[in-house]
């Protein structure tokens, strides 16, 4: 007869999350690192060099029309340069989260793959980010701690998604069922 006490498969470990994931970034490395290069590393690159180019010395003169035009167009580029930079970290981990979900199921992860349903995922993705982030802003209004909780029920929505496609709100739902139960060993791992 079997025991009762064997653990539950499913139940959230601290230690099997950081050994799976430093067992697919080993697996990975080649590709881990050329997505986070072409969705992080090189945008910020461009963006650094951009900004060299521009003189921080230049005074603001509200008198002087040109220069006013220099810190609004500056303003304007900076302002894109971060939502694009948001949009590319949406990016980033959608296809870091497609080719956990591959490796984990014993198939080697592809970059071209990874990108595609990165990229097919990218609205979808950006609606969770969205609702996700007003509700835990709202949620720290209230006295931070419905924040934090907020933040951890939704915390796996993006790979919900990815994976079982279940749109916004059913990821969101679903990432809420996922996490049930788990959301002080989720506290915990967030801290370290």
């Amino acid at each position: 007869m079997s025991s009762l006490t064997l653990e539950r498969p499913d139940k959230f470990r601290i230690g099997r999350v950081f050994n799976d994931s430093f067992a697919v970034i080993g697996r990975n490395v080649v590709l881990c690192l050329g997505l986070a290069a072409l969705f992080s590393g090189l945008p910020t690159l461009v963006f650094q060099l951009w900004a060299l180019r521009q003189d921080p010395a230049v005074p603001f003169d509200p008198s002087t029309f040109g220069e006013q035009n220099l810190v609004f167009g500056y303003t304007a580029v900076t302002m894109g340069a971060g939502l694009a930079s948001y949009i590319l970290s949406l990016l980033l981990q959608a296809s870091l989260v497609r080719a956990t979900i591959e490796d984990l199921n014993g198939k080697q992860p592809s970059f071209g793959d990874c990108i595609a349903k990165a990229v097919s995922f990218l609205l979808p993705t950006f609606a969770i980010a969205l609702l996700v982030g007003l509700g835990v802003g709202l949620g720290f209004m209230l006295l931070i701690v419905p924040g934090i909780m907020l933040a951890l029920r939704w915390s796996v929505a993006v790979p919900a998604l990815v994976q079982e496609r279940l749109g916004v709100f059913g990821s969101m739902a679903r990432s809420r069922d996922l996490t049930k139960g788990s959301r002080w060993a989720l506290f915990g791992c967030s801290l370290s």
